[in-house]
C-alpha cells in the first residue's frame, strides 16, 4: 500500500531543503519526523484490531500529516503542504467513519495524498 522511501532519501530531501530555508530550520527538521510518525500511524490504521483502533491510529495520523503539512510549509514547498494538508483532511475523515468500509475508503484516500505528498518533497528538493 505504501511507497517505500528509504530512511537515507528521507534525510536526503529534509537535508537539500534546510539547505534551501536555512531561516526556518527549527520548523524543517521535524519533517522527517512527522513523516514517520504518519507512515507508522497509517499502517497500524490499516492493521487494527477493531473499529475503534484503527479509528485512534487515523487520529495520530491527522495529527502526524497536520506536522508533516506544517513542516513542508516551512520548508517552502507548497505542493508537498498542501497533499499533507489533503491527507490530514483524508486522515479525519477517516477517524469519524461510521463503519469499516467508510474508514477503508478514507484510509485509501489518506494514503494517496501521503505518497503524493513525498512525491512533492522529492520534487522539492531537487529544485
Amino acid at each position: 500500500m505504501f511507497r517505500r522511501v528509504d530512511v537515507i532519501v528521507r534525510l536526503l530531501i529534509v537535508a537539500a531543503l534546510l539547505t534551501a530555508s536555512v531561516g526556518h530550520a527549527s520548523t524543517c527538521d521535524m519533517l522527517s519526523y512527522a513523516i514517520d510518525d504518519a507512515e507508522t500511524q497509517l499502517r497500524r490504521a490499516t492493521r487494527p484490531a477493531d473499529l475503534d483502533d484503527a479509528r485512534s491510529y487515523a487520529r495520530r495520523a491527522k495529527s502526524a500529516l497536520e506536522d508533516a503539512s506544517l513542516a513542508a510549509m516551512d520548508c517552502e514547498c507548497v505542493q508537498a503542504y498542501s497533499e499533507f494538508d489533503a491527507a490530514a483532511t483524508d486522515a479525519r475523515r477517516a477517524r469519524d467513519a461510521a463503519d469499516a468500509d467508510e474508514l477503508i475508503y478514507e484510509l485509501k484516500r489518506t494514503i494517496r495524498s501521503y505518497n503524493d505528498g513525498i512525491d512533492a518533497l522529492q520534487m522539492c528538493a531537487a529544485e
